[in-house]
């Protein structure tokens, strides 16, 4: 019986749950996964971190996020969704992965080359803090669009 693993996936593009599915169950041999779609909203040094201040935003990133998990459970994966406020990705990412399993970056999301993103990243340090695999996988294997 395969051990159901919890995956976080930071939504930075929108993607076809289909590939998304092929990468988790095809490429990585995650036959039991449990997805977690992180939207990280980044706010500016210039405003306070309050949710009040962007419900607006944070109820439009809930929305998206819960069409993506909808369609991914039609997929036949179980999905569910985090929005977080903060003042970059790296931050969310950090205060999103316990629990978890594995964190998959979609590298053409971040709007560059694997270098940039490994970088901008210290996947060293995540990995030695949270003890989880991280996969940086093109986002062309999941179908990431702008």
């Amino acid at each position: 019986m395969n051990e159901t693993r919890r995956v976080l996936l930071p939504v930075t593009c929108r993607f076809s749950p289909d590939m998304l599915k092929a990468l988790l169950v095809g490429r990585l041999g995650l036959m039991e996964a449990e997805v977690t779609l992180l939207k990280v909203l980044r706010i500016p040094l210039t405003s306070p971190l309050e949710e009040s201040k962007f419900s607006e935003e944070l109820a439009e990133a809930e929305g998206e996020l819960r069409g993506l998990a909808e369609r991914l459970g039609e997929a036949g994966i179980k999905a569910n969704f985090k929005v977080f406020l903060a003042r970059n990705l790296i931050t969310g990412i950090e205060e999103c992965l316990p629990g978890h399993d594995v964190l998959i970056l979609p590298s053409g999301s971040f709007g560059g080359t694997l270098r940039k993103v490994l970088s901008r990243i210290s996947i060293e340090g995540l990995t030695a803090r949270f003890r989880v695999p991280v996969v940086v996988v093109s986002g062309e294997l999941i179908g990431c669009q702008s």
